[in-house]
């Protein structure tokens, strides 16, 4: 077995375990602490990655790896008063699934066995589709509509498997798709969309934006295709009524004359006057980043309150920031708030930069006819996740999107690598 392959059965075996542990554990009510099972899967990334930073034409990207590390540390002596190093190191692990799964993924895609992990993914992608209908249906069932709705990523996650599911299925998709017959090939791989299903049971918002970009997405982004996204827009509109009846049954609630109303969108995102900031109710997603900019005073604001904040209550203590703004820090979790909190505007720029870098990659890769597309879609989704959830910590959805990224940037459609 040669080295690249034996990343490969690494990675599918890290993305089985972590993609599955916390609906087993919970589900089943086993008694074990997946935390124990996430530190073990950690190490073997890191083992990975260890195995992978020998990357051509690359140097951009680890300097920006690098260059956020630096952040980190940087953050942690202006809080060296308050945070130990044990929370330093202990909070760092949030981070490595971003920062080193890019590097896994290229290099893999730089090797003679390019060819493999393309298809060991698209048959795990195909078996972790179907797993997601049953598991589903039975958190459906046991506690209704909402978060607990994750698939087998478990309770609480409704919003990574939304994600998941939809750029899972447009990967599937344009891996055998000929935009000129659009409508062929679409009815050829149509079965992809019955995948759907969990998102339609989950009140996963987000997922009417998903539709519609997954829909328009499989059309070039030229000019010269006006018509054919017009012709597509069309098309989605009985795809999104589908989506609608399902939930409204689902949940009691019209998403277009509900969902889209002016009061229930501020209530949602910005919360009202009745927002408890005691503690005792989720503090609304855009005011809490809001309040993070007004916290944050100093040289906090530019290098954060150290990383390790989210983390504790259970083997470790909680840090004294974390205690004093538990109220702030519990409940949902934006992205750019996670990462704001932490390493502050330095840290945060850093980490959009290391995006962007991977994007642009993508963007350059002119042989592969839907890298541009594929690589908006991603980023689309990046954005959304920014002020919505905190996901990219998430060793499974942040593995997934990052091979998305990396099959962006490195295939085309002769299926060979683009090593530059």
């Amino acid at each position: 077995m040669n080295l690249a392959k034996l990343k490969i059965y690494l990675i599918l075996f890290l993305l089985t375990v972590s993609g599955s542990v916390s609906f087993i554990v919970g589900y089943f009510h086993l008694g074990i602490n997946p935390s124990y099972v996430y530190l073990a899967m950690e190490a073997i990334m890191l083992f990975t990655a260890f195995l992978s930073f020998n990357l051509r034409n690359s140097s951009q990207l680890i300097f920006m790896i690098i260059l956020f590390v630096f952040v980190c540390i940087l953050s942690f002596y202006v809080n060296r008063h308050e945070l130990g190093l044990l929370y330093f190191v202990n909070g760092l692990r949030d981070f490595l699934p971003y920062l080193l799964f890019p590097v896994i993924f290229l290099n893999i895609f730089q090797s003679p066995a390019f060819r493999s992990l393309p298809k060991t993914m698209d048959i795990f992608l195909y078996f972790f589709l179907i797993f997601q209908i049953p598991a589903a249906f039975l958190q459906f069932f046991e506690s209704g509509a909402g978060d607990e709705v994750g698939g087998t990523l478990g309770s609480g996650g409704s919003g990574m498997l939304t994600f998941t599911i939809y750029l899972s299925t447009y990967y599937l998709m344009i891996r055998d798709f000929d935009h000129r017959k659009y409508l062929k090939s679409l009815w050829k791989r149509s079965y992809l969309l019955l995948f759907w299903i969990p998102t339609f049971i989950n009140e996963t918002k987000i997922s009417f934006l998903m539709i519609i970009l997954f829909f328009i997405l499989l059309a070039p982004l030229k000019l010269s295709s006006v018509f054919k996204v017009t012709f597509i827009a069309a098309l989605i509109i009985p795809v999104l009524l589908l989506f609608n009846n399902f939930y409204s049954q689902v949940t009691g609630k019209d998403f277009f004359t509900d969902i889209f109303k002016k009061e229930y969108l501020e209530e949602y995102l910005l919360g009202n006057d009745n927002v408890d900031l005691s503690g005792n109710m989720d503090v609304p997603r855009l005011m809490k980043i809001r309040l993070a900019l007004e916290l944050q005073k100093g040289d906090r604001f530019i290098f954060g309150n150290g990383i390790g904040q989210f983390k504790g209550g259970s083997v470790l203590a909680l840090t004294s920031f974390s205690t004093r703004y538990n109220w702030l820090l519990a409940g949902s979790v934006p992205m750019s708030f996670f990462v704001f909190i932490q390493t502050g505007l330095a840290g945060y720029i850093v980490f959009v930069l290391i995006w962007l870098s991977l994007f642009k990659r993508a963007w350059r890769n002119k042989p592969f006819i839907y890298a541009k597309n594929f690589s908006l879609f991603c980023t689309i989704s990046f954005v959304i996740i920014q002020f919505y959830n905190d996901s990219l910590r998430a060793l499974f959805f942040c593995g997934m999107l990052m091979y998305f990224m990396a099959f962006a940037a490195s295939w085309d459609n002769e299926k060979k690598p683009q090593l530059t």
